[in-house]
C-alpha cells in the first residue's frame, strides 16, 4: 500500500499543477488592446472609497485515477510474455515494419497554403562515408521555380552549410545527390529551399552521417550450442568500444523469422561478435537461412558521447542450413534482474 499512496499523492500533485496551468493560461496572453486613463487637472476630484472586493473561493475536485493495480496487472501480463523467449532472440514477422527496415526514413509531409503540401524524401535515415545523400523534394499543389537543398552539422554553431546545391527537377518532383566530404560526421540537419508564387519557402529535417567505426566483413560457421543456434560474425574494428549489433535473420525466400541482438566489448583489429538465435524460434522455420538489416553501435562510453556506428560489406550473408533438432529442449531461464522487474510489477498487482 505505501507504493499505491506515494503514486496516489504523486498523481494528485499533477493533477493540481496541470488546473493552475489551465487558469494560468490568460496571464500569458498578449494584451489585445491598451486602456487610455484621462485626469481631469482643473476640479479637485473626491478620493474614491474603494469597496473592498469580496474573497473568491475556489472549489477543487479531485478525481482520483482508475485503480493503478489494474494497470500494473496488464504491465505485469505483457512483461512476463516477453519473458518466454530471450530478449537477444525475438520473433519477427511480416508486420514489423519499423523492425525489418530499422534505417528507413519516413516523409513527414508538411501543409502549405490552398491545400497544396511539401515533403523531403531520402532513401534512408542514416548513411556511411562515403555514402552521397541523395535528396529529393516533392511538391503538390503548387507549382515550384527553383529549389536548392544544403546540409549542416549539429554539433557546429556556425550558419554557413557544409555543402549548398541547386536541385533539378520539374513537376513538382526536384533531386539533387550530395557527394560526401571527409569532415562530414555526426547528427545532420537537411535543408530544402524553394519558391513558389515568389515567395521563399524552407524544409529541413535531421540525418545521421558517421564514418564507420567498426565493419562487419562476413559470418563463420554457425554451430549449435545449448538451446541456440550460434552465428559467429565478423568484424573489423577501428575504434574499441562497447559494441551492439542488431541484425535480422531470414529464410532463404526473406520469410522474416527473428531479431537477433549481440553485445560485446570490442578490441581494435579482427573480431568476433556472436549472435544467437533461440530453438523457439527457429522451430517453424527449414533452412537455408540469412543474415541481413544491420544495425551496428559503437554505445557511448562517458556521458556526451554519442552514439557512433558501423556498417557492413555486403546487405546480406548466407548462413546455409542447420539442424535445428540439434540443439537441447533446455526452457529459457530470465536472469535475476528480469526476474525481480517482474516480480516488483506482480506486487504493484496485487496491494
Amino acid at each position: 500500500m505505501k507504493y499505491k499512496k506515494i503514486i496516489i499523492t504523486i498523481a494528485l500533485l499533477a493533477t493540481a499543477v496541470g488546473f493552475w496551468v489551465d487558469t494560468s493560461e490568460s496571464a500569458l496572453e498578449p494584451p489585445q488592446s491598451a486602456a487610455v486613463i484621462e485626469q481631469d487637472d482643473t476640479a479637485p476630484s473626491k478620493p474614491k472609497v474603494v469597496k473592498p472586493m469580496p474573497a473568491k473561493t475556489m472549489t477543487v475536485v479531485e478525481k482520483l485515477p482508475q485503480p493503478i493495480s489494474n494497470s500494473f496487472q496488464l504491465m505485469a501480463e505483457a512483461y512476463a510474455s516477453e519473458l518466454e523467449l530471450p530478449s537477444y532472440s525475438m520473433p519477427l514477422s511480416v508486420d514489423d515494419s519499423h523492425l525489418l527496415n530499422p534505417n528507413a526514413y519516413i516523409p513527414q509531409p508538411v501543409q502549405l497554403q490552398d491545400g497544396a503540401s511539401a515533403s523531403i524524401v531520402l532513401p534512408k535515415y542514416r548513411f556511411s562515408f562515403p555514402e552521397p545523400v541523395v535528396i529529393n523534394l516533392e511538391v503538390n499543389g503548387l507549382l515550384v521555380t527553383g529549389a536548392s537543398a544544403a546540409l549542416h552539422s549539429e554539433l557546429t554553431s556556425g550558419s554557413e552549410p557544409l555543402i549548398s546545391e541547386t536541385m533539378l527537377g520539374a513537376d513538382g518532383k526536384w533531386a539533387i545527390q550530395l557527394n560526401a566530404e571527409e569532415d562530414w560526421n555526426g547528427p545532420m540537419e537537411v535543408s530544402v529551399t524553394f519558391r513558389a508564387k515568389g515567395k521563399k519557402q524552407t524544409l529541413k529535417t535531421g540525418i545521421e552521417y558517421s564514418h564507420p567505426t567498426a565493419t562487419i566483413t562476413g559470418v563463420g560457421d554457425i554451430r549449435a550450442e545449448g538451446s541456440d543456434m550460434l552465428i559467429p560474425v565478423k568484424l573489423d574494428v577501428e575504434q574499441a568500444g562497447y559494441y551492439r549489433l542488431r541484425a535480422n535473420l531470414y529464410t532463404a525466400d526473406k520469410q522474416p523469422i527473428a531479431l537477433l541482438t549481440g553485445s560485446d566489448k570490442l578490441t581494435e583489429g579482427s573480431v568476433v561478435l556472436d549472435l544467437k538465435a533461440y530453438k523457439g524460434v527457429l522451430a517453424q522455420y527449414k533452412g537455408p537461412y540469412v543474415l541481413s538489416t544491420f544495425v551496428l553501435e559503437r554505445r557511448p562510453a562517458v556521458p556526451g558521447e554519442l552514439t557512433q556506428y558501423g556498417h557492413s560489406e555486403e546487405p546480406a550473408y548466407e548462413l546455409g542450413d542447420f539442424a535445428v533438432e540439434s540443439l537441447s529442449d533446455e526452457p529459457w531461464q530470465p536472469d535475476e534482474q528480469e526476474m525481480q522487474r517482474l516480480e516488483f510489477l506482480q506486487k504493484m498487482a496485487a496491494d
